[in-house]
């Protein structure tokens, strides 16, 4: 079961700062995705990791968020991730359980006792040229 719903207020008052600390050291990232109905571009601050051309990220409020319905509906996003701007494709909901090891022990134990999070967010990264 992830995060309970009652917690997504409490991101909405810590993604603006979150996204001021994002993209430039360690696994804060800024996820650019655009909205399946309104078409605007979003920003929306996640912990990601990568390994060789994967990158993985929690679904803490599981599949059905609207940042994950809107990349895997996209099929595709752009991410800033330690400096790198990664353009990121075929978007899976994986379970945490199958995926590969992309995140860290630490991070994947912490997911799933702490967050209780049982999805995440596969994404293989592309050469734009």
């Amino acid at each position: 079961m992830p995060w309970p719903a009652f917690l997504r207020p409490a991101h909405a008052a810590i993604n603006p700062v979150a996204l001021r600390l994002a993209g430039r050291a360690g696994s804060l990232a800024v996820l650019v995705h655009t909205g399946r109905r309104t078409g605007r571009t979003y920003r929306t601050p996640v912990r990601a990791f990568r390994r060789g051309h994967w990158v993985a990220v929690g679904a803490n409020f599981g599949a059905d968020s609207q940042w994950v319905k809107n990349v895997v509906d996209a099929g595709h996003c752009e991410m800033l991730l330690r400096h790198d701007l990664l353009y990121l494709a075929r978007p899976k909901v994986v379970p945490l359980d199958s995926l590969p090891a992309v995140f860290p022990g630490w991070y994947a134990f912490g997911l799933r006792h702490f967050v209780r999070t049982r999805e995440c967010l596969l994404l293989q990264i592309e050469d734009r040229r």
